[in-house]
């Protein structure tokens, strides 16, 4: 992607002055906002950092204002039961409450982390995956990664690929294969559960898991770029949480003759809800690692397999290939977790704020994210072309789709 931040400062400094400013400034990654002792105060702490970082508020129709109102005296009532008999809240309780704190609000990479003030016991809550789990399309199915690797080892024997190999680095996982259609071509197939690729090939591996995981990019990369006898790509990006962006100059990148404008993107300039920066265009730059293929010009399909455990770069990367010209993708709507996570508290107010270690920690989004031709997807997710829900037809039909529809477009 092109460098952003001289465009947003340049905005910003033309902007300041033009919009209407909070009436309070709370930084909410100031360390004396850990320095509280009541449910209260950790509600009210948190419920001010969100009032001002969270980005979504043109979009969101959570009434901000009513959540304090109603929240606030049952954060009391626990206070109040401390106070009077010792106990501290109840897990449940606990839970249930931030539950319905931040439940409505859109942005679907958010985690609330926080520990009891009284016990430092650690709680968790992501709104954005229990809203998911709740799709009458995913409800009561299963999205289990091992059972999704299973069916892809098992894949050479149903005939929807000849072969392949496991590579594992860091903490991600891939694996590549190809598939010998009747007419002798060959389809290029890569699964991955997670976004670096960029990195991976910055780097030699230092084990045998490694150098697979590596070799794995690389020769998924040069087959869909050189090799002649290409019938199609696949990109799997089922169970894919997402990663790098930088990965879309390689996924996306290899296949454009210039850079392609694929999203505008803004922040907040200032603390109150609803002070932004103007919208400002996102790319994808060509690839400089590998040779550029027209894909168009030589009737190539590009297929890109998702389900509803398809997390931010695991869905754009299929956004973006939706608009190349043979680009098709094939499953179920997305997560829904598309704004970017480049966070500059030094120039905005935006983005995740407190401390791991400490007694709240807000992972949330610090830039809206809108696809062009696309109204803003946050908490949606991207449509694919052809629905093959997975609850229903199980873990192959999406890839035996896939193949039927590259097969399709042999001369």
């Amino acid at each position: 992607m092109k460098k952003i931040l001289p465009y947003i400062l340049a905005a910003v400094s033309v902007l300041t002055g033009c919009r209407q400013r909070g009436d309070v400034f709370l930084d909410p990654n100031d360390g004396m906002n850990m320095q509280y002792s009541t449910y209260t105060k950790q509600f009210e702490v948190i419920w001010s950092g969100l009032n001002t970082h969270y980005v979504f508020w043109s979009e969101d129709k959570t009434d901000w204002d009513e959540v304090y109102r109603t929240m606030h005296p049952l954060f009391e009532r626990q206070d109040s039961i401390y106070k009077e008999t010792g106990t501290a809240i109840d897990s449940l309780t606990y839970v249930k409450l931030y539950a319905a704190v931040s439940s409505t609000l859109i942005d679907h990479h958010m985690t609330l982390r926080w520990r009891d003030v009284h016990t430092e016991k650690l709680y968790s809550y992501s709104p954005g995956s229990v809203e998911v789990s709740s799709r009458d399309y995913v409800y009561g199915g299963s999205y289990n990664i091992d059972s999704l690797k299973a069916a892809i080892n098992n894949y050479a024997n149903i005939g929807l690929l000849d072969g392949g190999r496991w590579g594992k680095w860091d903490d991600r996982e891939n694996f590549y294969g190809q598939l010998t259609l009747p007419n002798g071509k060959k389809i290029a197939y890569l699964w991955q559960d997670g976004f670096n690729m960029t990195g991976a090939l910055a780097t030699n591996g230092t084990n045998e898991e490694e150098s697979q995981f590596i070799a794995n990019i690389d020769r998924w990369m040069t087959y869909c770029t050189r090799n002649e006898n290409l019938a199609g790509i696949i990109l799997d990006n089922r169970n894919n949480h997402g990663g790098k962006v930088r990965d879309l100059n390689l996924v996306a990148g290899a296949f454009i003759k210039e850079p392609l404008h694929y999203v505008d993107l803004r922040y907040k300039e200032g603390s109150g809800r609803y002070e932004y920066t103007d919208w400002f265009e996102s790319q994808v730059d060509t690839c400089k690692d590998y040779l550029q293929r027209d894909l168009e010009a030589e009737g190539i399909p590009y297929v890109v397999l998702v389900n509803a455990n398809s997390i931010s770069m695991g869905e754009a990367s299929a956004q973006v290939v939706k608009m190349l010209p043979t680009g098709y993708v094939i499953g179920e709507r997305t997560f829904g977790a598309h704004g970017q996570l480049l966070s500059l508290p030094s120039y905005f107010h935006d983005g995740t704020f407190g401390d791991k270690n400490g007694k709240h920690y807000v992972y949330t989004s610090s830039m809206q994210a809108r696809f062009v031709g696309e109204e803003l997807l946050e908490g949606i997710g991207i449509t694919p072309d052809k629905e093959i829900i997975q609850r229903d037809n199980g873990l192959n039909a999406a890839m035996v789709e896939a193949v039927a529809y590259i097969t399709s477009k042999q001369q």
